[in-house]
């Protein structure tokens, strides 16, 4: 990756950056946000960490060249809380910029936050805190916990499950069972510099990738639907709902490619490479139909496409309602202290006994 790139660093991590004494003690969780043109929701973002119960964290803000009041937002949360860092430079693009922002990680555990999105208010306290800690002691290096999916209002949701509970070797067949964001997990940081474990820069970049050679580089990985804590929201403006989805299919074919290549410089064999064989071989055949020439058609089939297309766009949104209509309150997903005490618990009761 590439970190020859003109910007700034404000916040405690600029000391770090330019070889200087931190007089800040390192944090045990850090939080990052890349951010571009996220005035919207930037501010709930950052206000719905720093307000966590335990102080004990830090808050990064890549700004990757935003073109509205980004900046200036962050730099009034930074004025007002140390804890804040604001990495700022020109566009570089999603995984380019989370790596970039990689270099001023001071925490033991990483945490990943879309900036429209939001966590559970009282998750990040100590008992979370000693819960991690046990995490790390027992060899588990990433947790890979339920979610909450909400209306952009963050009012409605409703509960998504992980596939496995229990704890299982990273480098194995539940590193295929991640069917959420990466943003929905929990990462060891000297995990991730151990083993390099760094985004692909490609514009889109493939989220997917990061998050199986994550879990497949930990030694032990978590599941459970016990615990959640990231929210995460419905808009608009999600890439994933303005992408250029030929571009996608190229990339996906090219990156699980290189991700097979992966697998076989470090060895790896059994289902593990036969499913990631395959993944690679079906995005290739998904990337030449959606990147083959489009015939010339006569104006009758454009109006039966027309047809169709609008087919389409009304079935999505009668599902898009429905989803909506089954959403429950919020407030039936927010944890009382005593109820994320218990879930902590059960957690750590899926850890072998020793």
């Amino acid at each position: 990756m590439n970190l020859e790139v003109d910007g700034m660093v404000e916040g405690a991590s600029s000391k770090a950056v330019a070889g200087e004494e931190n007089p800040l003690q390192a944090p045990f969780l850090t939080v990052m946000i890349p951010a571009y043109n996220a005035a919207d929701y930037l501010a709930q973002a950052m206000e719905c960490i720093l307000k966590q119960p335990c102080r004990d964290l830090e808050l990064l803000v890549l700004n990757d060249g935003s073109t509205d009041n980004t900046l200036d937002i962050a730099r009034e949360f930074l004025r007002r809380d140390p804890r804040v860092v604001i990495d700022d430079h020109p566009n570089m693009g999603l995984g380019a910029n989370r790596n970039h922002g990689f270099r001023l990680v001071r925490g033991t555990w990483l945490m990943f936050l879309d900036h429209d999105d939001l966590i559970a208010p009282n998750f990040y306290c100590e008992r979370t805190k000693e819960a991690l800690q046990a995490l790390l002691a027992a060899g588990v290096e990433t947790l890979v916990p339920s979610r909450i999916y909400s209306n952009e209002e963050a009012t409605r949701a409703f509960r998504q499950n992980v596939p496995l509970e229990g704890v299982f070797d990273g480098a194995g067949p539940a590193s295929l069972q991640l069917n959420y964001e990466f943003a929905t997990m929990l990462y060891s940081v000297g995990m991730l510099r151990r083993n390099n474990v760094a985004f692909c820069e490609t514009r889109p970049e493939m989220e997917s990738i990061y998050r199986h050679q994550a879990v497949f580089c930990s030694n032990k990985v978590l599941f459970t639907n016990n615990l959640w804590f990231a929210i995460r929201r419905d808009n608009p403006q999600q890439i994933t709902k303005n992408w250029d989805w030929p571009a996608v299919a190229r990339v996906r074919a090219e990156q699980y490619a290189k991700l097979v290549d992966w697998h076989r410089d470090r060895g790896t064999a059994g289902e593990v490479l036969e499913q990631m064989e395959e993944r690679a071989r079906q995005a290739k055949v998904d990337a030449q139909a959606a990147n083959m020439p489009v015939p010339r058609r006569n104006v009758f089939q454009r109006m039966k496409d027309r047809r169709r297309q609008q087919r389409e766009r009304e079935r999505q949104q009668r599902e898009r309602e429905q989803w909506l209509a089954d959403m429950l309150p919020m407030d039936q997903f927010l944890y009382t202290d005593e109820e994320l005490s218990a879930a902590w618990d059960k957690t750590l009761a899926l850890l072998p006994k020793a």
